[in-house]
């Protein structure tokens, strides 16, 4: 039985029987979730035989042992089934729920367990949520806000560590002479001068001061994300700080259109930009989705 709702993607991919029905109870039950096996992105969840029944999966397929869960693009969690080390051979198998919403030691994240099928169904009905919008745009911010971080700071880090510098002890002479008002030593000088006049430590200094002044720009910058076609952030950075605060609140969801001018100008640019890369004054491009722009 093949549900609208359930999608295996890939060449050679087939459910796991024992998963199959375990997915298919739930997706009859739950409609508007999503379940989704991607062999691009999941190639190594995939298994020669059945967990059950230890059989093997069709000439040329390989079963798989996993599924995504959304709903509206909205990630709810993981449904799988993996091996149990138990002497009892109808416990050498599990079916799990993986979800943030699985509390295990006040730790929010969890997985639960079991080999009893209607158990795994009422584990997924009951862990398995959609989550608020602002946890959402919570998560896709702070990692966003992360990666621009990571960026900024691999501008740094040459100028930091100073490689292109002869030497940091040759560093530290020459400074010390010119804040006593010294002569500095010749052959010292000529050194620095000439590692300073390399178009690597040109280019290093220039991407140092680059980051420097996006860290310093007075007006601040924004993570912004595009979903489902509409652009989601928080207009207070603050609320990055705490998960639980951010769950909790409304973030902004607007087209592109009613964003301030200066905004889609800034996304305008970005757009044109390559993944990764940190523009002057306007901000930074994560992926096509993901942009931090300067307010």
């Amino acid at each position: 039985m093949q549900l609208s709702n359930v999608h295996v993607l890939g060449e050679g991919v087939v459910l796991e029987p024992t998963l199959e029905e375990f997915v298919n109870k739930v997706a009859l039950a739950k409609p508007e979730w999503t379940f989704t096996f991607d062999s691009a992105k999941a190639k190594h969840h995939t298994v020669s035989k059945s967990m059950q029944h230890n059989q093997l999966a069709p000439d040329g397929s390989e079963y798989a042992v996993r599924m995504s869960v959304t709903q509206n693009s909205r990630h709810l969690g993981i449904v799988s089934i993996q091996r149990n080390i138990s002497r009892d051979a109808t416990k050498r198998w599990c079916l799990t729920v993986a979800s943030d919403n699985v509390q295990h030691s006040r730790q929010r994240g969890g997985t639960t367990k079991t080999t009893n099928m209607a158990t795994a169904v009422r584990n997924a009905k009951t862990y398995l949520k959609c989550p608020s919008l602002g946890k959402v745009v919570y998560q896709h911010a702070s990692e966003t806000w992360d990666h621009y971080e990571h960026a900024l700071n691999r501008l740094e880090v040459t100028i930091d560590r100073g490689h292109n510098m002869p030497s940091v002890a040759g560093a530290q002479i020459l400074l010390n002479a010119l804040v006593r008002n010294q002569t500095p030593d010749a052959v010292l000088l000529s050194q620095f001068s000439e590692a300073m006049h390399n178009p690597k430590f040109e280019e290093a200094l220039s991407q140092y001061m680059l980051a420097k002044h996006m860290r310093t720009l007075p007006q601040g910058a924004i993570p912004i994300y595009l979903m489902e076609g509409l652009y989601a952030f928080f207009t207070d950075n603050a609320l990055l700080q705490s998960q639980e605060v951010a769950e909790k609140s409304e973030p902004q969801l607007v087209p592109f259109e009613a964003l301030p001018l200066e905004w889609q100008n800034n996304l305008a640019v970005l757009q044109l930009m390559e993944n990764n890369e940190v523009v002057k004054d306007v901000g930074y491009r994560r992926d096509a989705d993901h942009f931090v722009i300067v307010r």
